[in-house]
């Protein structure tokens, strides 16, 4: 078997899971950063009502301060209660916290997995050892497996959903270190 083209097949199945972990640690990162942000705007909209009926019940508390028999005075701590309700339910069912950081873990886990594909040529800069860079390729493609296996699934929405978070953000790759700025290796 010749040793050089065995080399060149592990260096470009070395190519292939680079690139793989790459765009899906990005895609991750992309997704937990928008559960994330969901997360936030409905803890800060459950806040704010809180806030406001615990305010509304406060400052009935002083006579002549409200009008009592208005039915919009009646009625708003109420009104205020069934929102605050609503959007609790709304964050038990769609989970956008969780859904952050099951994303956020598996991004993790590609990334960890794409900084040893990058590094691999350090240990293995050319074909002396051909039979230990086999075993360790072999190694990385059943750790993308496992990763892959374990990762959320990425459906067609929500790559559109990722397609249109890039657009708006100018497609900054916000999933590599200051330091990794440059071209993908």
């Amino acid at each position: 078997m010749n040793t050089g083209l065995s080399y060149q097949q592990i260096e470009d199945e070395f190519e292939r899971h680079l690139v793989d972990c790459h765009d899906s640690k990005r895609a991750h990162f992309d997704l937990a950063d928008y559960y994330y942000e969901k997360a936030n705007m409905l803890y800060y909209c459950q806040s704010f009502g809180l806030t406001v009926i615990t305010a509304w019940l406060l400052s009935t508390q002083f006579e002549g301060f409200l009008p009592k028999d208005n039915a919009i005075v009646r009625a708003t701590p109420t009104v205020l209660a069934i929102i605050v309700s609503v959007l609790t339910i709304v964050e038990h069912v769609f989970r956008f916290k969780d859904k952050a950081v099951s994303h956020e873990q598996a991004a993790k886990r590609y990334h960890t997995l794409w900084r040893a594909c990058k590094n691999w040529k350090t240990d293995f800069p050319d074909g002396s050892a051909i039979e230990q860079a086999r075993l360790v390729v072999q190694k990385y493609r059943e750790q993308l497996n496992d990763i892959n296996r374990d990762a959320p699934h990425l459906s067609s929405v929500l790559w559109r959903k990722i397609g249109k978070m890039r657009a708006k953000s100018g497609n900054k790759d916000v999933s590599k270190y200051s330091f990794e700025e440059g071209k993908r290796q």
